[in-house]
């Protein structure tokens, strides 16, 4: 190596060690930042699978898991009827089915 190179080099370290690494949290303008954390554990090869298909959609892998569990959780917590059971008022909408209020 040259001296040029050491310099360019130790120019570098130094931007690097001022540089704020971290990701910015917000997650899409209507939901505000994200602001707490999940710790999850998982085998190297789910971690690396999961890495390939948040690239694939063009995402971040935080905004990739966020959006899997968030529709796993709406299978599990929202109304699933078809829209055919439902009631609609001018002031609310009930499915018939589970008897879920839906709006309002």
């Amino acid at each position: 190596m040259n001296e040029e190179t050491d310099n360019l080099e130790a120019a570098m370290d130094k931007v690097v060690e001022t540089m704020d690494m971290s990701v910015a949290p917000m997650l899409k303008e209507d939901d505000g930042p994200a602001e707490k954390q999940v710790l999850i554990r998982a085998p190297e090869a789910d971690k690396e699978r999961w890495k390939r298909a948040s690239e694939k959609a063009g995402v971040s892998m935080s905004q990739w898991i966020r959006d899997a569990l968030n529709d796993k959780a709406g299978e599990s917590l929202d109304c699933q009827h078809p829209t055919n059971m439902r009631r609609y008022y001018p002031w609310a909408e009930f499915c018939l089915q589970c008897n879920t209020r839906l709006r309002g």
